[in-house]
């Protein structure tokens, strides 16, 4: 996992825009809600790259690489963290929340690129 910066900020009279991202080959987009005190993910992916963008609300993420190291970082409105393959990776909303993710391949439901630890 790491964190990503938005490629570009402006802001005026009109309001403000965020570049979020402008590389990578996305497939798939989702808009998320999840109530306070909800767990989401708990799997890994072997191919697809996923994205999240925290419009509102916070969020503890909890990654666990493949070699075993543990990542916990805590998640609030504007933050954005890249999911590497091979990733586990599990959120606990804190508060109600809004995100975004985006993913490198869509989901096959006959094929799906989704993990669960056993």
């Amino acid at each position: 996992m790491k964190r990503i910066e938005p490629y570009m900020r402006r802001e005026d009279a009109r309001g403000k825009l965020i570049g979020l991202m402008n590389e990578g080959l996305w497939e798939e987009f989702n808009y998320l809600e999840t109530g306070a005190g909800q767990v989401r993910g708990n799997h890994y992916h072997e191919k697809t790259l996923e994205l999240f963008f925290i419009i509102d609300g916070e969020v503890d993420i909890v990654i666990v690489r493949p070699d075993g190291e543990v990542i916990n970082d805590h998640l609030v409105a504007g933050d954005m963290v890249l999911i590497e393959p091979g990733e586990t990776h599990t959120f606990y909303c804190l508060t109600n929340t809004r995100w975004i993710n985006f993913l490198t391949n869509r989901f096959d439901q006959d094929n799906p690129d989704l993990h669960f630890n056993n």
